[in-house]
Protein backbone atom coordinates (compact mmCIF):
# COMPACT_ATOMS: atom_id res chain seq x y z
CA UNK A 1 0.00 0.00 0.00
CA UNK A 2 1.04 3.05 -0.81
CA UNK A 3 2.20 5.49 2.33
CA UNK A 4 1.31 9.11 2.37
CA UNK A 5 4.17 11.48 3.77
CA UNK A 6 3.04 13.26 6.62
CA UNK A 7 3.63 16.77 5.20
CA UNK A 8 1.47 15.85 2.29
CA UNK A 9 -1.67 15.29 5.07
CA UNK A 10 -2.14 19.12 5.27
CA UNK A 11 -4.00 21.51 3.19
CA UNK A 12 -0.69 23.05 2.62
CA UNK A 13 -0.97 23.44 -1.15
CA UNK A 14 3.07 22.80 -2.52
CA UNK A 15 2.73 25.62 -5.16
CA UNK A 16 1.82 27.95 -1.98
CA UNK A 17 4.75 30.53 -1.05
CA UNK A 18 7.06 28.94 1.76
CA UNK A 19 5.57 31.81 4.30
CA UNK A 20 2.20 30.43 3.88
CA UNK A 21 2.88 26.41 3.54
CA UNK A 22 5.36 26.85 7.24
CA UNK A 23 2.07 28.58 8.85
CA UNK A 24 -0.19 26.44 7.86
CA UNK A 25 1.47 23.43 8.33
CA UNK A 26 2.56 24.89 12.08
CA UNK A 27 -1.09 25.75 12.78
CA UNK A 28 -2.27 22.03 12.06
CA UNK A 29 0.27 20.51 14.03
CA UNK A 30 -0.50 21.90 17.09
CA UNK A 31 -4.59 21.64 16.34
CA UNK A 32 -5.04 17.79 15.09
CA UNK A 33 -2.68 17.03 12.07
CA UNK A 34 -0.44 14.68 14.19
CA UNK A 35 -3.48 12.75 15.68
CA UNK A 36 -5.66 12.51 12.59
CA UNK A 37 -2.34 11.24 10.78
CA UNK A 38 -2.29 8.70 13.18
CA UNK A 39 -5.82 7.56 12.40
CA UNK A 40 -4.73 6.77 8.97
CA UNK A 41 -2.24 5.03 9.49
CA UNK A 42 -4.05 3.04 11.82
CA UNK A 43 -6.69 2.05 9.06
CA UNK A 44 -3.41 1.83 6.53
CA UNK A 45 -2.02 -1.02 8.66
CA UNK A 46 -5.22 -3.59 8.78
CA UNK A 47 -7.50 -2.16 5.91
CA UNK A 48 -8.53 -5.79 6.05
CA UNK A 49 -11.34 -4.98 8.79
CA UNK A 50 -13.22 -2.86 7.35
CA UNK A 51 -15.29 -2.85 4.45
CA UNK A 52 -14.43 -0.09 2.75
CA UNK A 53 -12.03 3.03 3.20
CA UNK A 54 -15.25 4.85 3.88
CA UNK A 55 -16.63 2.50 6.82
CA UNK A 56 -12.80 2.92 8.09
CA UNK A 57 -13.31 6.19 8.48
CA UNK A 58 -16.64 6.55 10.45
CA UNK A 59 -15.32 3.31 12.78
CA UNK A 60 -11.94 5.16 13.59
CA UNK A 61 -13.17 8.71 14.06
CA UNK A 62 -16.21 7.13 16.31
CA UNK A 63 -18.86 9.12 14.16
CA UNK A 64 -22.33 8.45 14.94
CA UNK A 65 -24.19 9.31 11.47
CA UNK A 66 -27.63 10.18 12.29
CA UNK A 67 -29.96 9.64 9.38
CA UNK A 68 -33.12 8.01 7.94
CA UNK A 69 -32.68 4.46 6.93
CA UNK A 70 -35.37 3.71 5.41
CA UNK A 71 -34.95 7.08 2.83
CA UNK A 72 -31.80 5.11 1.36
CA UNK A 73 -34.27 2.67 0.19
CA UNK A 74 -36.25 5.07 -1.94
CA UNK A 75 -33.22 6.00 -3.67
CA UNK A 76 -33.25 4.79 -7.04
CA UNK A 77 -29.86 1.85 -7.51
CA UNK A 78 -29.58 2.29 -11.03
CA UNK A 79 -29.49 5.18 -13.83
CA UNK A 80 -27.92 9.19 -13.43
CA UNK A 81 -27.52 10.18 -10.06
CA UNK A 82 -26.40 13.63 -8.41
CA UNK A 83 -26.05 13.90 -5.13
CA UNK A 84 -25.97 17.73 -3.28
CA UNK A 85 -25.01 18.69 -0.41
CA UNK A 86 -24.33 21.85 2.04
CA UNK A 87 -20.90 21.61 3.07
CA UNK A 88 -20.66 22.71 6.98
CA UNK A 89 -17.84 20.64 8.22
CA UNK A 90 -15.37 20.63 4.97
CA UNK A 91 -13.32 16.98 5.67
CA UNK A 92 -16.17 15.36 8.02
CA UNK A 93 -19.04 16.14 5.65
CA UNK A 94 -16.89 14.77 2.52
CA UNK A 95 -15.86 11.38 4.49
CA UNK A 96 -19.63 11.10 5.48
CA UNK A 97 -21.07 11.49 2.18
CA UNK A 98 -18.61 8.99 1.13
CA UNK A 99 -19.73 6.51 3.47
CA UNK A 100 -23.78 7.23 2.78
CA UNK A 101 -23.00 7.13 -1.25
CA UNK A 102 -21.24 3.76 -1.04
CA UNK A 103 -24.52 2.21 0.14
CA UNK A 104 -26.65 3.15 -2.65
CA UNK A 105 -24.16 3.18 -5.25
CA UNK A 106 -20.50 0.89 -5.19
CA UNK A 107 -19.23 2.94 -7.72
CA UNK A 108 -19.39 6.89 -7.70
CA UNK A 109 -17.15 9.99 -8.06
CA UNK A 110 -16.99 12.86 -5.62
CA UNK A 111 -16.05 16.66 -6.94
CA UNK A 112 -13.70 17.77 -4.84
CA UNK A 113 -10.97 19.98 -4.21
CA UNK A 114 -7.81 17.95 -5.76
CA UNK A 115 -5.32 18.80 -2.86
CA UNK A 116 -7.55 15.94 -1.66
CA UNK A 117 -6.33 13.19 -4.04
CA UNK A 118 -3.22 12.48 -2.45
CA UNK A 119 -4.38 9.99 -0.36
CA UNK A 120 -4.38 6.89 -2.36
CA UNK A 121 -7.35 4.77 -0.70
CA UNK A 122 -9.55 8.38 -2.46
CA UNK A 123 -8.20 8.19 -5.54
CA UNK A 124 -10.74 6.30 -7.38
CA UNK A 125 -13.70 8.14 -6.13
CA UNK A 126 -12.62 11.67 -6.56
CA UNK A 127 -13.05 14.00 -9.38
CA UNK A 128 -10.16 16.89 -8.73
CA UNK A 129 -11.65 20.45 -8.80
CA UNK A 130 -8.96 23.19 -9.08
CA UNK A 131 -9.60 27.15 -8.23
CA UNK A 132 -6.02 28.27 -8.55
CA UNK A 133 -7.24 30.16 -12.09
CA UNK A 134 -4.11 28.96 -13.36
CA UNK A 135 -3.70 27.36 -16.68
CA UNK A 136 -3.34 23.91 -15.31
CA UNK A 137 -6.55 24.72 -13.08
CA UNK A 138 -8.70 25.31 -16.46
CA UNK A 139 -7.21 22.06 -18.16
CA UNK A 140 -8.44 20.10 -15.30
CA UNK A 141 -11.69 21.35 -14.25
CA UNK A 142 -12.23 20.80 -18.14
CA UNK A 143 -11.29 17.17 -17.19
CA UNK A 144 -13.14 17.04 -14.88
CA UNK A 145 -16.34 18.14 -16.51
CA UNK A 146 -15.87 15.50 -19.49
CA UNK A 147 -15.37 13.39 -17.08
CA UNK A 148 -18.52 13.43 -14.74
CA UNK A 149 -20.54 14.33 -17.80
CA UNK A 150 -19.58 10.59 -19.13
CA UNK A 151 -20.04 8.94 -15.84
CA UNK A 152 -23.83 10.61 -15.32
CA UNK A 153 -24.37 9.56 -19.68
CA UNK A 154 -23.73 6.15 -18.40
CA UNK A 155 -25.82 5.64 -15.27
CA UNK A 156 -23.24 6.51 -12.87
CA UNK A 157 -22.97 8.74 -9.92
CA UNK A 158 -22.22 12.35 -9.01
CA UNK A 159 -21.63 13.69 -5.76
CA UNK A 160 -20.92 17.03 -5.19
CA UNK A 161 -21.27 19.99 -2.97
CA UNK A 162 -22.33 23.08 -5.73
CA UNK A 163 -21.26 25.63 -2.44
CA UNK A 164 -17.88 24.94 -3.55
CA UNK A 165 -16.50 25.97 0.15
CA UNK A 166 -17.29 25.43 3.66
CA UNK A 167 -19.88 27.12 5.00
CA UNK A 168 -19.14 30.50 6.56
CA UNK A 169 -20.74 32.84 8.73
CA UNK A 170 -21.47 36.14 6.06
CA UNK A 171 -20.04 38.77 8.73
CA UNK A 172 -17.87 38.11 11.70
CA UNK A 173 -20.55 38.49 14.19
CA UNK A 174 -23.20 36.58 12.66
CA UNK A 175 -23.89 33.02 14.30
CA UNK A 176 -25.45 30.95 11.24
CA UNK A 177 -23.00 29.72 9.07
CA UNK A 178 -24.50 29.21 5.08
CA UNK A 179 -23.06 28.27 1.84
CA UNK A 180 -22.85 31.11 -0.76
CA UNK A 181 -24.54 30.89 -4.03
CA UNK A 182 -24.17 27.64 -5.54
CA UNK A 183 -21.79 27.32 -8.24
CA UNK A 184 -23.48 26.86 -11.98
CA UNK A 185 -21.09 24.31 -12.74
CA UNK A 186 -23.53 22.06 -10.73
CA UNK A 187 -26.64 23.22 -12.40
CA UNK A 188 -25.43 23.29 -16.29
CA UNK A 189 -23.68 19.51 -15.73
CA UNK A 190 -27.63 18.45 -14.84
CA UNK A 191 -29.38 20.10 -17.44
CA UNK A 192 -26.66 18.33 -19.97
CA UNK A 193 -27.19 15.10 -18.63
CA UNK A 194 -30.91 15.37 -16.71
CA UNK A 195 -29.77 12.92 -13.60
CA UNK A 196 -32.00 12.46 -10.76
CA UNK A 197 -31.02 14.52 -7.65
CA UNK A 198 -30.82 13.90 -4.52
CA UNK A 199 -30.48 16.51 -1.83
CA UNK A 200 -28.39 15.85 1.65
CA UNK A 201 -28.50 18.18 4.53
CA UNK A 202 -25.71 18.39 7.33
CA UNK A 203 -26.98 20.28 10.43
CA UNK A 204 -24.63 21.53 12.42
CA UNK A 205 -21.32 23.58 11.80
CA UNK A 206 -17.68 24.47 12.62
CA UNK A 207 -16.88 26.56 15.41
CA UNK A 208 -16.45 30.06 16.12
CA UNK A 209 -13.05 29.99 16.36
CA UNK A 210 -13.34 28.75 12.70
CA UNK A 211 -15.85 31.37 11.61
CA UNK A 212 -13.27 34.07 13.45
CA UNK A 213 -10.34 32.98 11.29
CA UNK A 214 -11.88 32.99 7.93
CA UNK A 215 -12.71 36.50 8.55
CA UNK A 216 -9.44 37.69 9.08
CA UNK A 217 -7.42 35.54 6.86
CA UNK A 218 -7.68 32.47 4.18
CA UNK A 219 -4.36 31.02 5.55
CA UNK A 220 -5.57 30.78 9.22
CA UNK A 221 -9.20 29.30 7.70
CA UNK A 222 -7.33 26.83 5.68
CA UNK A 223 -5.13 25.89 8.79
CA UNK A 224 -8.11 25.11 11.01
CA UNK A 225 -10.18 22.18 8.92
CA UNK A 226 -8.26 19.14 10.69
CA UNK A 227 -8.93 21.11 13.85
CA UNK A 228 -12.68 20.82 13.15
CA UNK A 229 -12.44 17.29 12.37
CA UNK A 230 -10.58 16.44 15.20
CA UNK A 231 -12.87 18.66 17.57
CA UNK A 232 -16.23 16.13 15.92
CA UNK A 233 -14.69 12.18 16.77
CA UNK A 234 -17.01 10.52 19.08
CA UNK A 235 -19.62 13.00 18.16
CA UNK A 236 -23.31 12.49 16.12
CA UNK A 237 -23.35 13.74 12.76
CA UNK A 238 -26.77 14.03 11.74
CA UNK A 239 -27.91 13.93 8.17
CA UNK A 240 -31.14 14.60 6.58
CA UNK A 241 -32.07 12.83 3.50
CA UNK A 242 -34.43 14.66 0.87
CA UNK A 243 -36.81 13.06 -1.20
CA UNK A 244 -34.71 12.11 -5.06
CA UNK A 245 -35.64 14.36 -7.09
CA UNK A 246 -36.63 13.64 -11.18
CA UNK A 247 -35.37 15.89 -13.95
CA UNK A 248 -38.79 16.06 -15.22
CA UNK A 249 -40.25 17.45 -12.19
CA UNK A 250 -37.75 20.81 -12.94
CA UNK A 251 -38.81 23.77 -14.75
CA UNK A 252 -36.84 23.71 -17.88
CA UNK A 253 -37.45 27.47 -18.14
CA UNK A 254 -34.92 28.26 -15.12
CA UNK A 255 -31.66 29.77 -15.99
CA UNK A 256 -28.39 28.08 -15.20
CA UNK A 257 -28.01 30.43 -11.57
CA UNK A 258 -32.12 29.87 -11.05
CA UNK A 259 -31.78 26.27 -10.70
CA UNK A 260 -28.87 26.28 -8.54
CA UNK A 261 -30.67 28.83 -6.28
CA UNK A 262 -33.36 26.01 -6.38
CA UNK A 263 -31.75 23.30 -5.34
CA UNK A 264 -29.76 25.00 -2.65
CA UNK A 265 -33.24 26.35 -1.03
CA UNK A 266 -34.58 22.66 -1.53
CA UNK A 267 -31.65 21.15 0.43
CA UNK A 268 -31.88 23.54 3.14
CA UNK A 269 -35.52 23.17 3.42
CA UNK A 270 -35.72 19.56 3.80
CA UNK A 271 -34.56 20.66 7.11
CA UNK A 272 -37.59 21.51 9.46
CA UNK A 273 -35.46 24.52 10.67
CA UNK A 274 -35.50 26.07 7.44
CA UNK A 275 -38.94 24.55 5.75
CA UNK A 276 -40.52 28.48 6.22
CA UNK A 277 -38.00 30.91 6.03
CA UNK A 278 -35.63 32.54 3.75
CA UNK A 279 -32.19 30.88 3.05
CA UNK A 280 -29.55 33.47 3.34
CA UNK A 281 -26.15 33.32 1.82
CA UNK A 282 -23.00 32.82 3.64
CA UNK A 283 -19.13 34.08 2.87
CA UNK A 284 -17.83 33.24 -0.31
CA UNK A 285 -14.43 31.77 -0.63
CA UNK A 286 -13.13 29.66 -3.67
CA UNK A 287 -11.56 26.96 -2.24
CA UNK A 288 -12.83 23.46 -2.66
Amino acid sequence: MEYLDTKYFSYADPNDPIHRKALIRSIEFVTGQPYLYNIYRKYQKNPEKWKSFWDGCVDLLQLDVDFDEEKIKKIPSEGPLMIVANHPFGVLDGLVICWLTSKIRSEFKVLTHSLLLRASETKDFLLPIDFSESKNAMITNLETRKAARKILDEGGTIVVFPGGTVSTTKRFYNKTALDPSWRNFTSRLIKRSKPTILPLHFTGQNSFLFQAASHLSETLRSSLLFHEVKRRINTKVPVIIGDPISYSDIDENLSNTELSEYLRNTTYRINPIWKSKDVPLGKDFKEF
